[in-house]
């Protein structure tokens, strides 16, 4: 009896020693190799693309963003009120110089003007009268002045009231282009109410801005080359013609005018103009694509590709491809390309797409099938 319940003891415990095993095993041993397996197992190379920093050879320039400005521009308005009798013109119609643009009804003028004209026939005869009579010694002086007076003053009348019609025949004082006109036949025009605005745009200003670091680097005379999202690649040239004489207060920026041919009119007043001046001799500069650069508050900086001396698992030396991130100054941007001031070399090779998989130490391979596209970054401005 003692026996047989020894033996049935020998077999819980066996049995009790079995399962700990089994759960030691498969719950604290087993997951502990593998994570240990995972954590040291070799991590494969990411897939980039990449290629070298290389040398440039780049005209200096100076980036400015500007506004076209008509050469010439007015509102017409007139001098004097009354309703609107004839229209000469059509929106955005060419004009000529001394072209009749609008006529205002004149009959009330023309109804004063016969009326101050017989008085001032009238009064000449008085005074043709008087001034007979005066050599003969009969009419008194003083008359004869009075009769001068009168005459000299319906003359004054009569030249003012020439001149108020003068004023109602409008006029466009220049060669241009007017815009949409804001009157209609019968309506009455005020004083100084808009017509129309009418404009000369060949040649047509261009007005940007400048630091103050680059105004130095300005002179009247250097070319200038512009660039409109109306007219995306195609390129307008013209010339710095003046700069303004201060320092705005508000941007401390420098305002700078240069003219544009625009014979075709394909530009017009209030456009922007994305504006390059050039500045000194070409210089050499290292260049990399855009995408290669990351942009950060904290540093812009690239991700070199060093190749590197190691071991395989066989313990044979090879080459590998391993990640540097380096901090660069950037400069000026070109076509989709970054000019790097410091800190690269050329020849030096840059990733410039699969960025987000790597960081410092990263393996990489190349691959450049996957590189990126360069786009038109151009904006509605």
């Amino acid at each position: 009896m003692i026996r047989r319940i020894f033996y049935i003891l020998l077999v819980t415990v066996l049995l009790g020693g079995l399962g700990g095993g089994i759960y030691f095993w498969s719950h604290i041993q087993l997951p502990a190799i593998i994570a240990d397996s995972i954590k040291n197992a070799p991590v494969p190379p990411e897939t980039v693309s990449a290629e070298p920093a290389r040398t440039d050879s780049w005209q200096p320039q100076i980036a400015g963003i500007g506004t076209l400005t008509a050469f010439q521009g007015i509102d017409i308005t007139p001098q004097v009120g009354g309703i609107v009798e004839e229209i000469n013109f059509e929106s955005g119609q060419d004009v000529k110089k001394g072209q009749l643009l609008v006529k205002l009804d004149i009959a009330t003028e023309e109804a004063d003007m016969r009326s101050l004209t017989a008085q001032l026939v009238n009064a000449e005869a008085d005074l043709a009268r008087k001034e007979a009579l005066a050599k003969k010694g009969i009419s008194p002086r003083a008359e004869l002045d009075t009769l001068r007076t009168q005459r000299d003053t319906l003359q004054a009348s009569i030249e003012r009231l020439r001149a108020v019609i003068a004023q109602k025949f409008i006029y466009a004082p220049w060669d241009g282009r007017v815009g949409l006109r804001d009157i209609a036949l019968g309506s009455y025009l005020a004083p100084g109410q808009k017509i129309v605005w009418l404009q000369k745009i060949d040649p047509i200003y261009a007005d940007f801005t400048v630091t103050e670091a680059d105004f130095g680097r300005i002179s009247v005379g250097q070319k200038i080359i512009a660039t409109f999202n109306a007219y995306p690649g195609q390129v307008f040239e013209g010339e710095i013609v003046t700069t303004d004489p201060r320092v705005s207060d508000s941007s401390r920026m420098i305002t700078v005018r240069a003219t544009i041919a625009n014979p075709e009119a394909k530009l017009v007043p209030g456009m922007y103009a994305n504006v390059l001046v050039d500045s000194g001799e070409p210089m050499q500069v290292v260049t990399v694509p855009q995408t290669a650069v990351t942009f950060s508050l904290y540093g812009d900086n690239v991700f070199v590709v060093n190749a590197v001396k190691a071991k395989d698992k066989d313990g044979k030396e090879v080459d590998e491809l391993v990640i540097e991130r380096r901090f660069v100054k950037t400069g000026a941007v070109r076509e989709g390309r970054v000019a790097i001031e410091s800190n690269l070399k050329p020849g030096d090779r840059v990733v410039t797409a699969g960025q987000n998989k790597i960081d410092q130490g990263s393996k990489v391979v190349i691959d450049n099938s996957i590189a990126l596209k360069l786009e038109d970054t151009s904006t509605i401005q």
